[in-house]
């Protein structure tokens, strides 16, 4: 059953553009869209409310894009998540609380803006982030691909585990399948509850043909996921997809066009009727 909203803790919710990649679709999508470009936006959400929360803090300032993990990326000046912040009237320092979907290299970027944060990651994430698969080492900065401190390692960087309360109207849920200690987000809205899911939904095609994300270190944790967050939010925000920014600007205020018209069930699902053993 989809969470039912509270309207003394409800949201507002932005969407920010801090810069662009051209990527394979199928990294997105597995299984569909090889040999496709696509470019996605690196984006930073921010939810207004009781307090005011930032979800995912994007590509790193520093650095050239090709030191990362050798993706095309692109910023402009005002997609700085500094600039891109001091645009959408954040001030940094009123920021309560950072909630990382997980600690790739541009979703936890940029920590350090945050000093007087409360940083939050599932426990498992951080576990794993500290020590990756080889084949993942890059995507989370790690000192076992050459660098030195991720950036993710800030001071007020702390964890949670499994389902959190965070603040009236907003927790966290385990989204295992892109990593293995992703979370999303479950917000409340005056338009019903809103799933940020990182990259756990990166795009709407997920939703739509029912495939998980390309990248992941676990498929099949990754369509549970996906499976399980379907039954607990009524609409839903991926993490790279440029229709989240429904009047072309870089400071998306999240709204009526962004509610889901699609189902909460995947047709393949309804459609199947339930295994009946032969007759003998």
């Amino acid at each position: 059953m989809a969470s039912q909203p509270d309207p003394s803790a409800e949201w507002t919710i932005l969407a920010l553009d801090t810069g662009s990649s051209e990527l394979e679709q199928s990294m997105l999508t597995f299984t569909s869209g090889f040999g496709q470009t696509v470019k996605i936006p690196r984006v930073i959400w921010v939810l207004r409310g009781p307090t005011t929360v930032v979800i995912d803090t994007s590509v790193p300032e520093r650095g050239k894009p090709e030191e990362f993990i050798g993706e095309q990326f692109t910023r402009l000046a005002h997609q700085k998540p500094a600039n891109a912040l001091r645009d959408a009237g954040v001030d940094p320092k009123d920021v309560e609380f950072v909630l990382l979907t997980h600690l790739h290299w541009d979703h936890a970027g940029n920590n350090d803006l945050f000093p007087d944060a409360t940083v939050l990651v599932q426990r498992e994430e951080l576990r794993y982030a500290i020590a990756p698969g080889r084949f993942f080492r890059s995507s989370f900065l790690s000192p076992l691909s050459g660098w030195g401190t991720p950036p993710y390692l800030v001071p007020n960087l702390d964890t949670v585990v499994g389902e959190t309360q965070i603040a009236p109207g907003l927790r966290v849920v385990p989204a295992a399948g892109h990593t293995p200690g992703s979370q999303a987000a479950i917000v409340e809205t005056a338009y019903g509850s809103f799933c940020i899911a990182g990259d756990a939904i990166s795009t709407y095609q997920n939703l739509d043909d029912d495939l998980p994300p390309g990248f992941h270190v676990n498929v099949d944790d990754a369509v549970d996921s996906v499976d399980r967050l379907r039954t607990i939010a009524d609409h839903f925000l991926p993490s790279h997809d440029y229709r989240v920014f429904t009047d072309g600007t870089p400071i998306q205020e999240i709204g009526a066009a962004h509610l889901s018209k699609r189902p909460k069930i995947p047709t393949w699902a309804r459609r199947r009727a339930p295994w009946t053993p032969p007759a003998e």
